[in-house]
C-alpha cells in the first residue's frame, strides 16, 4: 500500500451541523475499527447543538476543529487540510462504518496496488429496516468509472470510498453546493485514477427526516448547478462533454421526482419537460410519466 510504514494512517473525516444525535455512533464506529492506525477528523460546521461537548467528551481519541458555518464542502475542506493519513476516508456524521471497513478497503489496495482509491457497496438503513443491492456480483477495477457516476449506474455513497492521500489532497469540494457536492468532488477522484470497486457493503447510510438529501428548498434554490459545475470545469477539457446532455436529463428527473413527492408540482412540472426537451427518450420512464400525468391535475 505503501512504503512509508507496514500500517499507513488513515485519516477519517467527519463533518457534522446540529447532528449532536448521530454524531456518536458515527464517532464510535470509526473508534471500533479493527484497523486501528486511524485518526478521526470531526469538522464542527458551527453546530448550535449539543456537539461541541459531544465530540471534546472523546478527548484526545480525536481531533475536533470547529469552524463558522460555512457548509458542508467547506468543513470536508477543512478535513482535507488537516488529515495526516496516507490514506482519506469521508464520513457524513448520520452514517457510520461496519467493524471491518478500513481493513477491508486497505486490503483492496494490497490486491490492486494501481488503484487511486477503493469505493464499496453500503447498507442503507431506513428504521430498524438495512438493505444491500449490489450493483453488481463481482468486484471490479475500472478506469471508466467517472463515467458510470455521472450515469447514476452504481449507488455510491461518500462514506464508501477509501483514497491515496496525494490524490485526495489535490481536489477540493465545492462551495455553494450542498446536493451533490460529493459527485463534484469524486468525479475528479475517478477521473484521475482507477478505482477498484468492492461488493461487499463497509458503511451505513441512515435515512432521516433531517437528511441534507431531502432539504427541499436548497434543490429548488441549486436546480441544475451541478451539472454546470461539472461540466463547465475545464479540467476534463472536451473528455466528458458528450454525457452533458444525458447528466442534465437525469438531474431534471431526479428534481422533478423530489419535488412532486413533497408536493411542489408545479416546479416539478417544468424540471420534467426541461428533461423531456434535452432527451426525448426519458419519456419512456413510465413511473416518471405516470407521476407528471398526475402533477398536472
Amino acid at each position: 500500500m505503501t512504503a512509508k510504514t507496514e500500517f499507513p494512517l488513515v485519516s477519517i473525516i467527519i463533518p457534522t451541523y446540529n447532528y449532536a444525535d448521530f454524531l456518536p455512533k458515527a464517532i464510535q464506529s470509526c473508534l471500533d475499527q479493527s484497523y486501528k492506525n486511524v485518526e478521526v477528523l470531526v469538522i464542527d460546521d458551527g453546530s448550535t447543538d449539543n456537539t461541541k461537548n459531544i465530540a471534546e467528551s472523546y478527548g484526545s481519541r480525536i481531533v475536533y476543529i470547529r469552524q463558522e458555518n460555512s457548509g458542508v464542502s467547506s468543513a470536508r475542506n477543512k478535513g482535507l487540510e488537516q488529515a495526516a493519513g496516507d490514506f482519506i476516508a469521508f464520513l457524513d456524521a448520520d452514517d457510520y462504518l461496519t467493524e471491518n471497513a478500513i481493513k477491508i478497503r486497505l486490503n483492496a489496495f494490497l490486491k490492486k496496488p494501481s488503484a487511486g482509491a477503493v469505493i464499496t457497496e453500503t447498507y442503507s438503513q431506513k428504521g430498524n429496516s438495512m438493505l444491500c443491492k449490489p450493483w453488481v456480483k463481482t468486484d471490479i477495477m475500472s478506469d471508466k468509472f467517472y463515467e458510470d457516476l455521472l450515469m447514476g449506474r452504481f449507488p455510491f455513497g461518500t462514506c464508501a470510498a477509501l483514497i491515496r492521500s496525494n490524490i485526495a489532497k489535490q481536489f477540493i469540494f465545492p462551495s455553494g453546493i450542498s446536493n451533490g457536492e460529493d459527485v463534484v468532488y469524486f468525479l475528479k477522484i475517478f477521473f484521475s485514477a482507477p478505482v477498484y470497486y468492492l461488493k461487499e457493503p463497509t458503511a451505513v447510510t441512515l435515512w432521516h427526516g433531517d437528511s441534507l438529501r431531502h432539504n427541499i428548498e436548497e434543490l429548488k434554490r441549486q436546480g441544475v448547478s451541478l451539472a454546470q459545475a461539472i461540466f463547465d470545469d475545464p479540467f476534463y477539457g472536451a473528455a466528458i462533454e458528450h454525457l452533458r446532455k444525458d447528466f442534465t436529463a437525469n438531474r431534471h428527473l431526479e428534481l422533478f421526482r423530489k419535488l412532486y413527492l413533497n408536493n411542489e408540482k408545479k416546479i416539478a412540472r417544468g424540471h420534467y419537460r426541461k428533461a423531456i426537451s434535452l432527451k426525448p427518450d426519458r419519456i419512456l420512464k413510465i413511473d416518471y410519466l405516470i407521476k407528471f400525468i398526475k402533477a398536472c391535475f
